[in-house]
């Protein structure tokens, strides 16, 4: 087994900074930090991407997990749409008081999923599609599961 200490990011490259910033910042992330790269090999050495470049990332944080954003200045970046079901595709989740709420927030008013059955069942979730493939499932429990909790 590979001995490592924790998880120091996960990183999401983005089309446009200022859009995915905002975007996260309506779901509580807050900016640590913008960096302009300082070394222009970096991330040609790091990634094996001939001539990548990045523009600008950014450390955003929320409850204690940290995403890096990372803005390509070049090369020239697939205009290819991936769907959920792709592999590799990527999405995190956000367990929230309450799902109406945040998505109101969001402008999304798709209704959210109630699970009728298993383990999760009486649970809401649903994902937002947010700019450039920043998929986030929210996910609201069962008012009992909180009160069940609560008494342990």
């Amino acid at each position: 087994m590979i001995s490592s200490e924790r998880i120091a990011h996960v990183g999401i490259t983005v089309a446009d900074m200022n859009r995915a910033l905002t975007f996260l910042a309506k779901l509580g992330f807050e900016l640590q930090a913008r960096i302009t790269p300082f070394d222009p090999q970096a991330v040609e050495g790091i990634t094996r991407v001939p001539g990548a470049i990045v523009r600008e990332l950014a450390y955003v944080v929320l409850d204690g997990f940290q995403f890096e954003l990372l803005e390509y200045a070049q090369p020239e970046r697939s205009k290819i749409q991936r769907r959920v079901c792709d592999t590799g595709y990527f999405h995190f989740a956000l367990q929230v008081d309450d799902i109406s709420a945040v998505q109101a927030q969001l402008d999304a008013d798709d209704p959210p999923y109630t699970v009728r059955q298993g383990p999760a069942s009486g649970q809401k979730a649903t994902y937002i599609y947010g700019p450039d493939g920043l998929t986030v499932e929210l996910i609201e429990k069962r008012k009992d599961d909180h009160a069940h909790h609560d008494r342990r």
